[in-house]
């Protein structure tokens, strides 16, 4: 398990770490992200992200700035001088995704009684908002959304085999840009981890970004191939890392995807969801969480934990709930290892920091269900917004048995920011009677038929 609190509070914050390699690729990430089209910024942060560990950073007085942090502020700041932040629309996403980033900059140097880790959350909070911010400018119709994810699949595809050879070899091949030079074993098994902080984070990054290349299978023989491609990459980075927690992400993904089935009942099926964990917790002895301590798909799982942390944090909701708390240790055996993003995000900003995560996934839900309701329904344009909705609720799972940190960090606010992006075409959309009756006749998508504004202008395409 990976003890986590503060986010940077690892072995190697605080301490200058470069390697040639990596300087010459944030030198020429920095490059290419002050003259690329918008829509491949973020492919440039996937690429550093995938490939260099979070150890390879630059301290500035005291600050510490990690390769990728230090490229998502360029990237930030190409967009902000050359106008596409100040042009899009404040939407509810935005703010509670800044509430969250607030509170944490408040609350952690107060519970923690040192007022310099105000420093070290405005790193924290300059990974979150400013990859939010990136991907929702960068992201302007859904035709760059598949650039994105065409651009994803290039670059993920080379990992793949940098995890079999750890596979095979026990001896990761990025260890020369400062990750651990030997896998770690667990019940005999090899779990690799590339350039992430663990091999949970491995996975469970790959399977987050798994939804954008499964949404793309409507669009003929290509789609196909993208999604089979994506596929067979998240499920053998996935094998390679034998964590349970991926696994079973990989199976709320499908469960996701098969929900399109009933699209237009989505709202009924969330609901019967709650109604059945509400009636389960009551007949169980340990409450509805307890089911995660039954989880171990490839052995040495830490189920358990897990549950006892969730049950904890509602004993102790009086300590956490205001500011949060100084931490945790004294829950529990082992509850200092906090592997439970919500818990995370009460512990570090208090119940309020909680409530932001869950607002934005509630918002990002209503913004995927405005447009599978104006979109011809079955189309290629349909199952791609679809998706987007696939790959917030894989995560919503993730979030119960893991809390990220590191890189993994930036999966998340790519995936909310191509909610934003919906929901600021949704604003533009208020006004919108209907779907021309001639394009959803010839089944067309967005961008062949946009919905239209009351200036006449496409809404998403």
């Amino acid at each position: 398990m990976v003890t986590l609190l503060l986010g940077e509070a690892l072995e190697y914050a605080g301490v200058t770490t470069l390697h040639p390699g990596g300087v010459g690729a944030l030198a020429v990430a920095c490059m290419a992200l002050l003259i690329v089209p918008s829509r491949f910024v973020p492919l440039i942060l996937l690429a550093l992200a995938v490939y260099l560990p979070s150890v390879q950073r630059i301290v500035i007085m005291g600050a510490d700035f990690p390769l990728l942090r230090f490229a998502i502020t360029i990237g930030l700041a190409r967009l902000l001088v050359g106008g596409a932040l100040s042009r899009m629309s404040i939407i509810w996403i935005d703010i509670f995704v800044i509430i969250g980033a607030l509170t944490k900059i408040v609350c952690v140097p107060v519970t923690q009684g040192n007022p310099n880790l105000v420093f070290q959350q405005i790193g924290s909070a300059i990974d979150a908002v400013g990859a939010y911010f990136v991907m929702r400018a960068s992201i302007r119709s859904l035709a760059d959304l598949r650039a994105f994810s065409t651009g994803a699949l290039w670059i993920c595809a080379p990992v793949t085999v940098i995890f079999l050879i750890e596979q095979s070899t026990g001896r990761n091949m990025l260890s020369i840009f400062g990750a651990p030079a030997f896998s770690q074993i667990r019940m005999g098994k090899i779990r690799c981890q590339g350039a992430f902080s663990h091999s949970i984070l491995a996975g469970c990054f790959f399977v987050a970004l798994l939804p954008v290349w499964i949404g793309r299978l409507g669009e003929g023989v290509k789609g196909v191939m993208i999604a089979a491609s994506g596929l067979l990459i998240a499920l053998t980075i996935v094998i390679c890392c034998a964590s349970s927690t991926p696994v079973v992400a990989m199976v709320f993904v499908g469960c996701g995807f098969a929900g399109y089935l009933f699209w237009r009942q989505l709202r009924l099926v969330w609901i019967a969801g709650i109604i059945v964990g509400i009636a389960l917790h009551f007949v169980m002895a340990k409450g509805v969480w307890h089911l995660i301590a039954r989880i171990d798909l490839v052995g040495g799982s830490t189920g358990y934990h897990r549950y006892h942390l969730i049950d904890k944090a509602i004993t102790y909701f009086g300590e956490w709930w205001l500011m949060g708390t100084a931490g945790t240790r004294h829950w529990g055996y082992g509850l200092q290892d906090v592997t439970n993003q919500y818990v995370l995000e009460g512990v570090r900003g208090g119940f309020l920091a909680t409530l932001a995560l869950f607002a934005s996934m509630v918002f990002a839900f209503r913004d995927v269900g405005y447009w599978l309701h104006r979109l011809p329904p079955r189309t290629a344009d349909h199952f791609l917004v679809y998706s987007i909705g696939a790959c917030i609720f894989g995560q919503m799972a993730i979030f119960l048995a893991v809390s990220y940190f590191g890189q993994t960090t930036m999966i998340w606010w790519f995936s909310i920011g191509m909610a934003g992006f919906l929901a600021e075409k949704r604003m533009d959309d208020r006004v919108i009677k209907a779907v021309r009756p001639s394009s959803i006749r010839r089944g067309r998508g967005v961008r062949d038929a946009p919905l239209v504004t009351a200036s006449g202008a496409g809404a998403i395409g």
